[in-house]
């Protein structure tokens, strides 16, 4: 018998959707399922026994919801709870239903897509917990009598900074619970903080208010020198959006690794508005050699359309600042925002083109439950797949007012010409020129 079963659903499970970047192997692969493992360890911290099922595993990746459901039951859990992104969101409910057709067990649905739409899992489900999970299942596994949580919503309530950094470190047994294979990049993926400062029209965090918590700075060292030791890696991908948002932060991370003689290579993403020069050499001291702007359009308009909080000149400063002083940079992009016409998706299109950076990835807009862009869909557009396991980042989900499937397939090929001729562009040139500018720009 186990307390409490958690499971990471599968993205796009519904036959001969392609597995692209966003889903399938390199999502479930590449990416270990925090969410769930965060949860584990908390729980199992204060006494209870916790199982994880990856679905994204190869033993349970082609196995039908009815099968995977006789092999949770199978260690006869108290609880079982079933986190889903949108995308994840129809296995999920298949789970949930065939879990409860057979058994009597507590089934608690969570993660994002049930956070937005909580009615929804309640359908599929006794419970559903909104937000962070740590702190209502905890409630939940301690509780001798579960019938009074039946058919409710519980909100779950933020971890603090310290409650953040008491959740034990992970540990080879933890990962071999997932389907994350260390093999496939050089880059181990690490989270230092949780929430979101920024109003995005087409991010969750940017609608429902989201507390920023940063992990202690001891902690974030402990935990990097901790897996350089443990599974030898010496470069790191951070998940979360706001690495680089407070310079005295990255200046006492530099100090205590400095004086530990701890060296790391870091990729990272950043908003523009944080980038100032007087970062720049504190950025080098502590490893980061990419950086990911989250640029989105490079219309004025559109970029106000979808809250951004930035303009076509401050990315234009922040992408020539970051290449002056010798940073790889990445631009991300969005068409088919809210508000978009042909002329605003080819002034993406050029301004991506235009800038200096080293790679450029473009993305249709997509407008996810719990998002403000959801509940703007009438306004400006509709959506056109209703099957919410194909939703990612290269399906079109959503279309704009006045342009046609076909025009929207069209822009889209264009920009990723922009995208191969960046990439070939580095392969043969840029990847040698980033280190140059660093070493004279930063003695």
């Amino acid at each position: 018998m186990v307390d409490l079963i958690l499971v990471r659903t599968r993205n796009n499970p519904a036959p001969g959707v392609k597995k692209n970047s966003d889903s399938g192997s390199y999502s479930g692969l590449r990416m270990p399922p925090y969410g769930i493992m965060y949860i584990a360890n908390y729980v199992r911290e204060r006494g209870y026994s916790v199982k994880l099922f990856d679905l994204f595993k190869k033993d349970y990746s082609s196995l039908s919801p009815d099968a995977v459901a006789d092999l949770i039951l199978s260690h006869k859990p108290r609880i079982v709870g079933i986190s889903a992104m949108t995308s994840q969101s129809v296995d999920a409910i298949a789970l949930g239903d065939a879990l409860m057709r057979k058994s009597n067990v507590f089934v608690a649905h969570g993660g994002v897509h049930f956070t937005s739409l909580p009615e929804e899992g309640l359908k599929h489900g006794h419970v559903v917990v909104q937000g962070d999970g740590e702190h209502c299942m905890l409630q939940l596994t301690s509780s001798p009598d579960l019938q009074g949580f039946n058919n409710k919503i519980l909100q779950g309530r933020p971890l603090t900074s310290e409650e953040m950094d008491s959740i034990p470190f992970f540990r080879q047994e933890d990962f071999d619970e997932t389907a994350y294979d260390p093999s496939l990049d050089p880059h181990f993926p690490i989270i230092t903080a949780r929430g979101c400062p920024y109003s995005c029209v087409f991010c969750k965090d940017g609608y429902r208010s989201s507390k920023l918590r940063f992990h202690s700075v001891d902690y974030i060292v402990d935990y990097l020198e901790y897996i350089s030791r443990t599974f030898g890696f010496r470069r790191f991908i951070v998940l979360d959006d706001i690495f680089v948002f407070v310079e005295t932060r990255m200046e006492e991370m530099v100090d205590k690794l400095e004086k530990r003689n701890l060296k790391f290579k870091f990729q990272c993403q950043a908003h523009t508005n944080v980038l100032k020069p007087k970062m720049m050499k504190v950025m080098h001291r502590l490893g980061i050699e990419w950086v990911y702007l989250g640029i989105e359009s490079g219309n004025e308009e559109i970029l106000k359309n979808i809250k951004k909080g930035i303009t076509i000149e401050k990315a234009k400063e922040a992408v020539h600042l970051l290449k002056k002083h010798g940073f790889y940079v990445g631009g991300l992009y969005m068409i088919g925002n809210i508000g978009e016409t042909r002329q605003t998706i080819n002034d993406t299109i050029r301004f991506a083109f235009s800038l200096p950076t080293d790679r450029a990835w473009f993305s249709f807009a997509a407008p996810y439950p719990g998002t403000e862009f959801y509940e703007l869909v009438g306004k400006y557009g509709e959506i056109i797949e209703p099957d919410l396991a194909k939703w990612n980042q290269a399906t079109l989900v959503y279309l704009p007012k006045n342009i046609s499937k076909k025009e929207m397939f069209r822009l889209m090929r264009k920009a990723q010409m922009v995208r191969i001729m960046k990439k070939i562009y580095f392969t043969f040139i840029g990847c040698w020129i980033a280190p140059l500018r660093a070493s004279f720009n930063n003695k």
